[in-house]
Parts: structure tokens; C-alpha cells; sequence
């Protein structure tokens, strides 16, 4: 928590209220207590934007266009920058659902300093100015050149990371692997739900259904015949396979699969080795045999050792080896050892120490996990049917309550727009929404009926 000066603005730019006010991050929010007045608390979803115009000055843009400022915030105000950062990233993770833990890289994006994290689905570009999510389901390829990284993009510009110093290698294979990790997931799944498909249909099936990405039925038939259907069989609950076919049947049908946790497995089983023959100690790890002793026979030895001439008058040879330097080596060299005539020095002897490590199983990813069916499933599965410019979204292998229906630009709107919004129906502003209840189909088919003035009759927008 710090103290700062605030001044919160309209959309308009005219004043509404300043003075002073603790400001902290916490429990999902930033938190404003100002001095004799009630809490304001802004969740991190509804910050647009958090510049700093001018030095010191931090301005928060809510998205209803209110203007939070702060200043005065001394060295706390770094610090407040990176939870709001830190904070922002977590929520709009949340939001979209993102599959496994992040890797974090620290750059520029769109020009403007950014968090970058890279999750098992999709890349997160956080920047003060916004924040967008890139799904490896509409990337197409990963380019690095001059230290810039960039990601292209189907139905958008691509997105361009710089400033990365060390790390841009690192980050553009960590996306190249990704990438190719998702689709291998994509062809194994598929290889589980279709295992008599063959492997050139499958392949092409696996392009056209990469994760989160509705493939239109009339393609998947034109791989193998009857293929949507088989579909529609095997990933759609029983009581949502007549729905299912009568979308089928009104609309241009398209079905997609989405990954909704991660499958990847961390290493186990290793342990740290130590040697069990000898018992650890602390200290005396200079051999007494080793060592030179003290008096005039530990400086003679000192001497020698050192190359310079024996002290005595004997001369060379005095230990009785023969005569010059080099015949003192084999000498000193095994009491360096620990040998030699005093068995009071001798070093004892140890046990064969034993090597033996851990056994460890390395990462992967347990591809098995990754299902349509049970209470649980890992895998999402969803149709959308589009008709005069009304897509409808529907939850095949859950029991979704509604039936959404969008009125955009075309499906492939609608599957981005769902996809960044984790496949949650309801975040999207819908034109309608059927219940599933005895009165389903008849809504559907007024909803979808030829004439544009027959859809008054659909299920408005209130979730009734």
C-alpha cells in the first residue's frame, strides 16, 4: 500500500473528485481508499489502458472512459506499475481461458514496452495501451530476424516483438514449438476419436480442425464421406444429437474442438545423488600423508618440492634414490598420495564409493488425457451454424443451457471472437439466447426461419 495524489476525470475530461488516497493491488483489483470517503475498488478487467503521460504521473483508463490519475507515488510507483501489469496479464489469462503455465519474456509491442507470455494454446501480449490474445490456431508461421520477433496471423496484421536482448531466440523457438506441439495434439486426438480414418484423411482433417477452429462439415465430408456425421456421432451428448442435427440441417453447418486443460506432465521421479559409501563430513579433507610436517624436515621437504637444492651435506641423493632432482618425483609424489614409510601417516582406505542415482521420468504429455466424453472432458466440442448472417453457437459434449446466437460478420468472426473469450458463450453480446427446453427447436426454427421478419420471434436477449 502507498499514499498518492488522485484526480478522477469524466469521459468528457471534466474533474469529478481529487485529493489524497491509499492506493494498493490486491485480491484481483486495484484498490483506492482516499481520506474520509468510501473505497473504490476498479477490477483489473475493467482497465483499458495504464499510461504514463508525463513523468511520475500514472493514468488509468477505465473501459466506461473515466480516467483514474496518480501521482506522488515516490519509489512505490514502480512497483505499482508491475502489479498492474503483473495483475492485468493473470486476468485477461483468466478471461480466455488459458491452457498451462506461463512463460514470461519482457519487450516491445506495437511500440510500447509489454509483457509477452507464451501459454501451451496461445501467445499474451500485455502493453500499457491494451492487451491481446494470439491463438496458435490462427498462427501461421514465426519469423526472427534483427532481434524482432514476428508472428503471422490469419484475418489480421501480425504481431511484431522487439527489444527482447537475449532472449529473442529463445522466444521464437519456444513458439515454433508450441506451434508445433498443438497440432501434434490436434492429430492424436483426432487419431483417438477416428481410428479408422486413414492416416492422409486424418492429416488433412487435423489442418482443418486445429484447436479452437470450426471446420466447415461440407470439407470434413469432402475428406471421407460421411465424416461430419461420424463427428456429430461420437463428440455430441445424446440429448443435444437431435439439436445438433437440426442445425445440420438449417445452417451451414462447421465443428470444432477446443483444448480446455493441459495435458503436459511434469519430470518425476528424480532425486538428488549422493554418494551412500562415505558419510559427509565438514572439515579435515587434507590428508595427514599429504601434508608437510613441521620443523626442519617439513622445510626440507618444503624445499625440495619447490625445485630448490636439498639443505645438508649430503647434496643430491641424500634420501638415498640416486642422484639429482628428478629422483626425489616418485618419492613425493606417492606421499603426496598418502603413502610412504610412517604408517602413522598412511591414509586408510575407503570403500568403492556407490554411484547409483534417481530414475527420472522427463516431461511429456499425456495425450491419452485428451477426450470428449465423461462428466470431465478435457476437449471442448462446439458447432456453429450460420445462416443470412446469424451464427449460432452450440455446445455439443456439455450441458450448455443456451443456444447463442451472434449477428457479425460471419463465422470465422465468430470463432476468433470465441476463442479469445475462452468459448464462453455468454462474455460475447448475443442477438439471442434459446434455452434448451421443450420448446428448443421451435425457437431455432423461428430464430432461423427465410424471412427476416419472422426472427422477431426468437428468444430476445435476456436469457429467458
Amino acid at each position: 500500500m502507498s499514499a498518492a495524489e488522485y484526480r478522477i476525470l469524466a469521459p468528457d475530461g471534466g474533474p469529478r473528485e481529487a485529493g489524497r488516497a491509499d492506493v494498493e493491488v490486491a485480491s484481483g483489483a486495484l484498490m483506492l481508499a482516499p481520506d474520509g470517503s468510501s473505497v473504490m475498488r476498479i477490477p483489473f478487467g475493467s482497465i483499458s489502458s495504464v499510461t504514463e503521460p508525463e513523468p511520475y504521473l500514472v493514468r488509468i483508463t477505465l473501459a466506461g472512459g473515466d480516467v483514474l490519475e496518480l501521482s506522488r507515488l515516490g519509489v512505490m510507483r514502480t512497483q505499482l506499475l508491475a502489479e498492474l501489469r503483473d495483475g492485468r496479464g493473470d486476468d485477461a489469462a483468466a478471461a480466455a481461458a488459458a491452457v498451462g503455465e506461463a512463460v514470461f519474456f519482457s519487450g516491445v509491442s506495437g511500440g510500447e514496452p509489454a509483457e509477452i507470455r507464451v501459454y501451451e494454446d496461445a501467445l499474451l501480449v500485455v502493453g500499457a495501451a491494451g492487451r491481446e490474445r494470439i491463438s496458435f490456431s490462427f498462427a501461421r508461421a514465426v519469423d526472427v530476424r534483427d532481434y524482432t520477433v514476428t508472428v503471422e496471423v490469419a484475418g489480421r496484421e501480425p504481431v511484431i516483438m522487439a527489444r527482447l536482448g537475449r532472449r529473442t531466440g529463445e522466444l521464437a523457438g519456444l513458439l515454433t514449438e508450441r506451434l508445433r506441439e498443438a497440432r501434434g495434439r490436434t492429430a492424436a486426438f483426432l487419431g483417438s476419436l477416428l481410428p479408422g480414418l486413414d492416416p492422409m484423411a486424418l492429416r488433412e482433417a487435423a489442418g482443418l480442425l486445429r484447436d479452437g477452429v470450426a471446420a466447415p462439415a461440407a470439407a470434413l465430408d469432402a475428406l471421407h464421406p460421411g465424416l461430419s456425421a461420424t463427428l456429430l456421432q461420437v463428440a455430441t451428448l445424446p440429448a443435444r444429437r437431435d439439436g445438433a442435427a437440426e442445425l445440420a440441417r438449417r445452417t451451414g453447418l462447421a465443428i470444432g474442438f477446443r483444448q480446455l486443460v493441459s495435458v503436459r506432465r511434469p519430470a518425476t521421479g528424480v532425486t538428488p545423488w549422493r554418494d551412500h559409501a562415505v558419510a559427509p563430513h565438514i572439515g579435515g579433507h587434507d590428508s595427514p600423508g599429504g601434508s608437510f610436517r613441521p620443523g626442519l624436515m617439513g622445510m626440507m621437504a618444503a624445499g625440495v618440492m619447490a625445485g630448490g637444492p636439498p639443505i645438508g651435506p649430503a647434496g643430491p641423493g641424500m634420501f638415498g634414490f640416486g642422484e639429482g632432482y628428478g629422483a626425489f618425483g616418485p618419492y613425493w609424489a606417492f606421499r603426496a598420495l598418502g603413502t610412504g614409510m610412517n604408517a602413522r601417516e598412511q591414509r586408510p582406505m575407503t570403500p568403492r564409493p556407490d554411484v547409483t542415482r534417481g530414475l527420472l521420468t522427463p516431461a511429456t504429455e499425456d495425450l491419452t488425457a485428451l477426450t470428449v466424453a465423461g462428466g470431465n472432458p478435457t476437449v471442448l466440442a462446439f458447432a456453429l451454424g450460420a445462416r443470412d448472417g446469424l451464427v449460432v453457437y452450440e455446445v455439443l459434449n456439455q450441458p450448455e443451457p443456451m443456444t447463442f446466437a451472434y449477428r457479425a460478420g460471419g463465422l470465422a468472426e465468430v470463432n476468433r471472437a470465441l476463442d479469445e473469450a475462452g468459448f464462453r458463450g455468454a462474455a460475447l453480446p448475443a442477438e439471442a439466447r434459446v434455452p434448451h427446453d421443450a420448446r428448443w427447436r421451435d425457437r431455432i426454427a423461428a430464430l432461423l426461419a427465410d424471412h427476416p421478419a419472422d426472427r422477431r420471434t426468437g428468444e430476445p436477449d435476456t436469457g429467458v
